[in-house]
């Protein structure tokens, strides 16, 4: 029995080094996991912000077309000035 049990006891060291590996592999590969959904929520926000400042500009692209398309008003005529004429009258003595 002694024997079985050395046996089993020398089994049992590699499996349980192969355990703590393997959890210490899972906290690694969650940490790693966590740090890329993180990036990832950044990139959305910032993808976001790309998409809305795309809109506002098509917007102002769209708004500046129609702008364009507006018939133009010609600035109201102005009558010449009348040229107003000077009349000398001679001096009477």
């Amino acid at each position: 029995m002694q024997r079985k049990k050395a046996e089993l006891d020398d089994q049992l060291l590699p499996v349980v080094e192969k355990e703590q590996n393997s959890l210490e592999m899972i906290v690694i590969i969650m940490e790693g996991m966590e740090i890329q959904e993180e990036h990832m929520r950044e990139l959305e926000v910032q993808l976001n912000d790309k998409h809305e400042a795309v809109s506002k500009l098509e917007s102002r692209i769209a708004e500046l077309e129609r702008t364009l398309k507006k018939p133009v008003k010609e600035p109201a005529r102005e009558e010449p000035e009348k040229q107003l004429i000077e009349v000398t009258v001679p001096a009477v003595s």
